[in-house]
C-alpha cells in the first residue's frame, strides 16, 4: 500500500498541471508524464494499491473546480485508487505525532508554516501511516519531513526512474531503412 498527496495526484489526473521544480536544478521537472506513467506502470505490475488521503482529496478537488465531481467519478472508478478518511485509527496515529513534536519543543516540527498546514500535512501523513501505506509520494516539503519522520518512505516527483528507452527499428523487415527511402533518386 502506497499513498499519494495532492501534487502527485494533480500529476497523475490532470496531464497538463504544471510540473514541479526540481530543487536541484531550479527547473521544471523534466518528462514528467513518463514519469508518472512508469510510476503507475510499476505500482500495476506489483499490484500496489494507492491511498488518497481525504485532505489530499480535498486540495486536488479545490484546484479541479468545477471538474472536481467528473475527477471524483474517474476516482471511485479505479480499483487501484482508494480514497481514504480520517478516521478513529488516523486521529490515533495524529495525537502520536504531535505529541512527539511538543515533546521535543518544537509543535510544529521544523516546518515554518502555519499551523493549519501542519496539522492538514500531519494529517494526511497519519492516515497513510493508519492504512499501513509504506511510502507516500508527495512533493511537499512538510509533507517530506512529516512522512520521512513518521517512518514512511517519501518519493518527490524529480526523483522518480524514467522508463527505459524505447528501441527504435533502424530497419524494416526487407532491410530498408524506416527514415531515408533509398530507392528515392533527386
Amino acid at each position: 500500500m502506497v499513498a499519494v498527496d495532492n501534487t502527485l495526484l494533480c500529476l497523475m489526473l490532470h496531464t497538463s498541471a504544471r510540473p514541479p521544480r526540481d530543487p536541484a536544478t531550479g527547473k521544471p521537472v523534466d518528462r514528467v508524464q513518463d514519469r508518472i506513467e512508469k510510476l503507475l506502470e510499476d505500482l500495476d505490475a506489483d499490484s500496489e494499491r494507492m491511498i488518497i488521503p481525504t485532505p489530499a482529496l480535498c486540495e486536488f478537488l479545490i484546484l479541479a473546480d468545477k471538474d472536481g465531481p467528473e475527477y471524483l467519478e474517474k476516482i471511485r472508478a479505479s480499483r487501484t485508487l482508494i480514497i481514504t478518511p480520517f478516521d478513529e485509527m488516523a486521529a490515533i496515529e495524529l495525537a502520536a505525532i504531535e505529541r512527539e513534536a511538543r515533546g521535543s519543543g518544537d509543535k510544529r516540527g521544523g516546518s515554518s508554516a502555519t499551523w493549519a498546514k501542519v496539522r492538514f500535512d500531519r494529517q494526511i501523513v497519519a492516515i497513510a501511516k493508519a492504512h499501513k501505506a509504506t511510502r507516500i509520494y508527495s512533493d511537499d516539503e512538510d509533507v517530506v519531513k512529516f512522512g520521512t519522520k513518521a517512518g514512511l518512505e517519501v518519493v518527490s516527483t524529480w526523483s522518480l526512474g524514467l522508463p527505459a528507452a524505447k528501441q527504435t527499428k533502424m530497419f524494416d523487415d526487407e532491410g530498408t531503412s524506416r527514415f531515408i527511402n533509398l530507392d528515392d533518386e533527386e
